[in-house]
């Protein structure tokens, strides 16, 4: 397997990880019952990071898959 591909696979994990971590805060701020002590406002904001790090992530797994060789 050469690095290419396991940087691929890798970036794939973590896309898949942090989309099921996105899925998880929704369903959280939907129920309104949230992990810990925390306010409205600031599960928004987990949230918002969240998406955040999935876009930053698929945009590296994007430079990863039209990298030359």
């Amino acid at each position: 397997m050469t690095i290419k591909e396991r940087a691929d696979n890798k970036m794939h994990a973590k896309i898949l990880h942090a989309y099921i971590h996105l899925e998880d805060l929704r369903r959280e701020l939907k129920s309104g019952k949230y992990k810990g002590k925390i306010t409205y406002d600031e599960m928004s904001s987990l949230i918002e990071g969240a998406k955040t790090e999935l876009e930053v992530l698929n945009y590296i797994y994007k430079l990863i898959k039209t990298a030359d060789d």
